[in-house]
């Protein structure tokens, strides 16, 4: 998982991230004219040049491999018509990634070895939050990764080696744009309300809009528009951290392995017109997914994902298709009658868990989640 940190930045830093974007540019460079994709032909091809950037030779292996990483996802853009061949990518953006090998933690700060003997101590900004992970870290329950430095923030991967259970229980998550349902194969079940992630993206929406129109250009232009954008990302994370913790809590009580949906690609298969479309891509589900999955196998708990295709249009029980019946309710010839998202849920139970049959679901079973529901109790 990546944890972040705030610090104090200075001028050692400021030029070893600028250095290091060029670094990464110079050989993303090289690997167009060569046409070169492979990181073993690149490093050979620059690893002498690169070394008029006089730092340490981590930086410039790691240059190296970030050049290769961005070139990747440009090619397959460039094969999904998404980008132009013509123009290769520029990293723009200040920022160093480096080796935890370069680094040390001592009384809250962090060295980091710019070249040999040559160090720079950074100060970090830090919570109760930040703390039990670094508290670990020193005593050696964690490893760290690659680090990356910002000019707003150190971003540190902490890594953690855990056993994942074999789950008694399967807990099938459905997100939705208004809240988040869950159902368990032990009849437990709940609805997170989630629509003040709408409402704060609606909100924030407007005042981008107002400032836009309002200063048409300038310095103050922008900074008003990264102050809120920073307000709304911090918001909506804030929201998604909570939502996350509450279902692997469940999952763990219940000691339930999680299925979520793959939405993979799921922006770009259909144009449902501008105002769905803004809508789909303020959605944000795969964050959501990102937290649950890494704070669940923190747990020990498995994720799985599956395909959602028609789980909310098919009887869980019959397997034939359902008809609506008034406000997010469909009803079945068989007599099921239930909210689409608790159908959702149990038609990807049935996709993982093969044991889970109407047998399963007992009609009793199925009457309690129904009355249950209709008192709509909301997390």
């Amino acid at each position: 998982m990546h944890v972040d940190f705030g610090y104090n930045e200075n001028g050692v830093i400021r030029r070893l991230m600028s250095d290091f974007r060029e670094m990464v540019n110079y050989c993303i460079q090289k690997a167009v004219e060569n046409k070169i994709s492979s990181f073993v032909k690149l490093w050979h091809l620059v690893k002498d040049e690169i070394r008029r950037w006089d730092y340490a030779r981590q930086y410039h292996v790691t240059a190296c491999r970030v050049a290769c990483s961005v070139l990747k996802s440009w090619r397959k853009k460039v094969k999904r018509g998404e980008a132009d061949p013509n123009e290769p990518p520029v990293v723009r953006r200040t920022f160093v990634k480096f080796h935890s090998s370069l680094t040390k933690f001592k009384d809250n700060r962090l060295r980091i070895t710019v070249k040999a003997k040559e160090y720079v101590w950074i100060d970090l900004k830090f919570g109760e939050y930040q703390k039990k992970f670094i508290d670990e870290w020193i005593n050696g329950k964690l490893k760290i990764g690659e680090i990356i430095i910002t000019p707003e923030k150190v971003i540190v991967p902490f890594k953690k080696e855990v056993e994942i259970k074999q789950p008694k229980q399967w807990l099938a998550i459905d997100i939705n744009e208004a809240n988040v349902t869950g159902v368990c194969t032990n009849g437990d079940w709940f609805i997170i309300n989630t629509s003040e992630i709408k409402r704060i993206r609606h909100v924030y929406y407007e005042k981008r809009r107002r400032i836009q129109s309002g200063i048409k250009t300038g310095k103050r232009r922008k900074e008003l528009l990264q102050k809120y954008g920073r307000r709304e990302r911090n918001r909506v994370k804030d929201i998604l951290h909570k939502v996350s913790k509450t279902i692997v809590e469940f999952a763990k009580y219940s000691n339930a392995g999680i299925i979520l949906e793959d939405l993979k690609g799921i922006r770009k298969k259909i144009d449902y017109g501008e105002e769905l479309n803004r809508r789909l891509h303020s959605w944000p589900f795969r964050k959501l997914q990102f937290y649950i999955e890494y704070k669940a196998k923190l747990e020990g708990l498995p994720v799985v994902y599956v395909n959602p295709a028609k789980s909310s249009s098919l009887c869980p029980i019959c397997g034939g298709k359902l008809a609506p019946n008034g406000h997010r309710v469909l009803k079945c010839k068989c007599g099921l009658e239930m909210n689409r998202d608790l159908v959702a849920c149990f038609n990807l139970i049935k996709r993982v868990a093969v044991c889970v049959t109407a047998e399963c679901l007992p009609m009793n079973l199925r009457e309690e989640l129904i009355c249950r529901f209709r008192q709509r109790k909301e997390i």
